[in-house]
């Protein structure tokens, strides 16, 4: 559906431009008199009787196509060298838009979506706080995923990258949970830094990022987003896109991406403590 739309507004814009071609040709050949039928060749070509403007738009068509089926010609030298620029321009313009075609159809849309905010997720089952965000996937499957998560901080108006963690997951269909556990101690120091902006009001600046190959084309694909802040937040659970029936999933859906449940002010001051 999104290869699509692309092609349909491509398309739009190529028939945009073919009007605008046709007609601005078409009056410049009917302004200046220089169409005539090849019927009054060669016996009165001076006194020839001026075609209305609707041959004038035929005339423009063909040449711009360069057909050229000779029922109308040009006449004198500007005649001549504007049906060779029309052609010209023809020939480029279709060249063009013909590329722009099959690189839209082949070409993978942005169609890989991630959560708007960074959040400190509470799993009840093991009663442990987790960073966590959502990446969806509308297109085709990828493969050998890396999901990449830095920790920036300002100093003398530098900007400088104090944390970097990455980890690889190798196949990712259409939904992909990140979940970092801040109580394993090797994530001491993101746990720290976490502590630092959300109840030290410090200004650091959080980047989720993904990259991956779809399983297709072999295109590589990156979706990268900072977070301040202002975008952390506690949160329960995220809301379920689809359901189970037996092995066969639901229709995903996509309007409730961003849709999360709000975990209770006392864990936030529980999260406060670890």
């Amino acid at each position: 559906m999104d290869i699509l739309k692309r092609v349909m507004v491509l398309l739009t814009i190529y028939i945009m431009v073919v009007t605008l071609n046709i007609i601005t040709f078409a009056h410049l050949y009917h302004k200046h008199s220089i169409i005539v039928d090849s019927n009054t060749i060669p016996e009165d070509i001076v006194n020839s009787e001026v075609l209305p403007l609707r041959d004038a738009i035929y005339f423009s068509g063909v040449t711009y196509l360069t057909i050229g089926y000779g029922d109308i010609v040009a006449i004198n030298t500007l005649g001549k060298y504007l049906s060779m620029l029309q052609g010209f321009s023809g020939v480029i313009i279709n060249s063009i838009f013909t590329g722009m075609f099959l690189y839209y159809l082949v070409k993978r849309p942005m169609n890989i979506l991630i959560t708007n905010n960074i959040y400190i997720r509470y799993k009840e089952s093991t009663e442990r706080f987790y960073l966590s965000v959502r990446v969806g996937n509308k297109g085709r499957a990828l493969v050998n995923v890396n999901r990449v998560l830095e920790v920036f901080v300002y100093e003398n108006s530098i900007r400088k990258r104090r944390f970097h963690l990455a980890q690889e997951y190798y196949f990712f269909e259409r939904l992909l949970y990140w979940d970092i556990d801040l109580h394993d101690e090797t994530n001491k120091v993101l746990l720290d830094y976490i502590k630092a902006a959300v109840f030290q009001d410090e200004n650091i600046l959080f980047r989720i990022s993904v990259i991956g190959t779809d399983v297709e084309a072999g295109e590589l694909v990156f979706l990268s987003k900072y977070y301040s802040k202002h975008n952390i937040h506690f949160i329960k659970d995220y809301v379920s896109l689809y359901k189970w029936r037996g092995h066969q999933r639901t229709e995903i859906n996509w309007k409730d991406f961003q849709k999360t449940r709000t975990l209770d002010h006392d864990h936030a001051e529980i999260f406060r403590n670890i």
